[in-house]
């Protein structure tokens, strides 16, 4: 779902996407060449234009293999997808949904990158449950992040949470209240809720059914706490 209000029912969620991240090496990369290369120091600017250079090839294939298998589960003609690389990016937009692969240095650690794929602009809940959709996709996320229009009280979530007192959910947070974890038993998924999103973290990569799957258990569970209820009733 993109930026407009189509949960349609008076939640407050305004953008949706599906994220998933993984890190690595510069070195374990096949065209880093230890004779001439040395793995970054800095994450500057050249250093993030030699990252690029180096991961073009597996963007390049990660992208085009996507391409194709979107083209053909989902029957898109030529104008209803294009693939671009470039700058340590892909980036596939379909008539249906975009899905972006970034590589970027870890600031603490540039001898590291991490690897950044998101779904975004996703046409609806149909698509993202869809069984060729899903198929061509595969387990790539491993969050799936709610923005909401206006800023919420966590406080408030935290308090309805403690107060509703609900068989088999418990909450957990630090003295800031910058955000809260809720954990429902049986599910394998923490929700994870700030002042201005809700991101549902899984301990592996899942399809994207299997993200609005573990949304929609967590919405039935806590439909009885009304702050809460009013940040997920989108889908």
């Amino acid at each position: 779902m993109g930026d407009s209000d189509k949960d349609g029912d008076g939640g407050i969620v305004r953008r949706l996407s599906l994220v998933g991240e993984y890190e690595g090496l510069v070195k374990r990369f096949e065209g880093f060449d230890k004779s001439r290369h040395t793995a970054p120091k800095f994450a500057s600017d050249r250093a993030q234009q030699f990252l690029a250079r180096l991961a073009e090839p597996e963007l390049v294939e990660w992208g085009e293999a996507l391409f194709a298998s979107y083209r053909e589960s989902m029957e898109y003609r030529r104008k209803d997808i294009a693939l671009d690389v470039g700058a340590g990016a892909a980036r596939l937009e379909s008539k249906d949904f975009v899905l972006e692969r970034r590589y970027s240095l870890l600031e603490d650690r540039p001898d590291c990158y991490r690897v950044e794929t998101e779904l975004l602009n996703a046409s609806g809940v149909e698509l993202l449950c869809h069984e060729p959709f899903n198929q061509s996709t595969g387990p790539l996320f491993e969050r799936m992040r709610c923005v909401f229009g206006r800023r919420v009280s966590v406080e408030g979530v935290i308090d309805g949470l403690e107060d509703a007192d609900e068989n088999g959910v418990t909450v957990d947070y630090p003295s800031s209240y910058d955000f809260c974890d809720a954990r429902i038993d049986g599910l394998d998924a923490v929700f994870r809720f700030e002042s201005m999103t809700l991101e549902i973290r899984f301990p592996s990569l899942g399809m994207p059914k299997q993200l609005i799957e573990a949304y929609r258990a967590m919405a039935k569970e806590l439909a009885s706490v009304e702050v809460v209820n009013e940040l997920v009733r989108i889908i």
